[in-house]
């Protein structure tokens, strides 16, 4: 997607909110500077753990905006987040220059016009310490394969299981067709479709398959809808335990504008079945870092 069509597709997720929409345009066409990458409806995980919604946040610079209008506070505790959500969340703990501006759009428009104008000029003054460039999407797989390790908090994004294989492996694949496959001698690379919880009911999302991340994403708990199933990997974890077998695991989710995406949310190692259940095998982060493998050249 091009900067023009993403640029559109972002604030027309806040034309309905009159208020909103006129203020965060008002930001950006100020800014003026069409290499710092604006994300609209961003999730924050607040450092008490408590999730938080900004209007608009510039990943590169870690400056979130928040409208507080009189109908609506958007610093409000995110009730039943979705856990694309959560996924998708900046963690506020790990960032230590992030930095939150608000504005109250209730005030009068002279007022607003000069709280638009502080907010742009706090931008800019963090935009003028290090060049800006907004990379495109090869770019940034690109960028990624020369850093040495991949963080569970780097804000990084996949567009398929290939990207993932060939970017941090070393592969060369044109396609992957499973969401689950051997990487190495004892790691293996997992890309679930996390659940969601409906009616306090766990719903699967991808062939029967039940895979609950916690919200923390320090376990995950796999099952399956057929009992069959259930039965048949409850007679096979042990083996992987065995084994020491580690899964990078990377969940499959939308993000803010709707497009399928995979996120690392750390490398997890079997313990067996879950204390929540023993038609669940549970799964515990064990590293938040994956080596990133250089590809070798023949």
């Amino acid at each position: 997607m091009n900067k023009r069509d993403y640029l559109v597709k972002t604030f027309s997720r806040t034309k309905r909110k009159d208020y909103e929409n006129y203020i965060l345009t008002a930001i950006w066409h100020k800014l003026d500077n069409i290499n710092i990458k604006p994300v609209s409806q961003q999730y924050v995980k607040r450092e008490n753990g408590n999730h938080a919604l900004m209007d608009l946040y510039f990943p590169q610079l870690h400056i979130g905006v928040e409208v507080d209008e009189a109908y609506h506070n958007s610093n409000q505790i995110a009730d039943n987040l979705r856990m694309d959500d959560i996924i998708t969340a900046v963690n506020e703990e790990a960032i230590e220059d992030f930095l939150c501006l608000r504005i109250d759009a209730t005030q009068s428009i002279e007022e607003i016009k000069e709280r638009v104008a502080d907010i742009v000029e706090v931008i800019q003054e963090r935009a003028a310490v290090a060049p800006m460039k907004w990379y495109t999407y090869e770019e940034e797989l690109e960028l990624l394969k020369q850093k040495e390790n991949l963080s569970i908090y780097d804000d990084v994004s996949f567009m398929n299981i290939k990207d993932i294989a060939n970017t941090l492996f070393g592969k060369n694949a044109k396609a992957y067709q499973k969401s689950y496959f051997r990487i190495n001698d004892n790691m293996w690379l997992w890309c679930p479709k996390l659940s969601i919880v409906i009616n306090g009911e766990t719903k699967s999302m991808a062939g029967g398959w039940i895979n609950f991340l916690g919200e923390d994403w320090s376990y995950i708990d796999e099952s399956h809808q057929d009992q069959e199933i259930v039965e048949t990997r409850k007679l096979s974890y042990q083996k992987e335990i065995n084994q020491n077998s580690k899964r990078a695991v990377f969940a499959k989710y939308k993000d803010n504008l709707g497009f399928n995406r995979y996120r690392f949310v750390g490398i997890f190692q079997c313990i067996g079945l879950s204390p929540k259940g023993n038609n669940l095998i549970r799964y515990i982060r064990v590293e938040d870092k994956l080596k990133i493998e250089k590809a070798v050249k023949c």
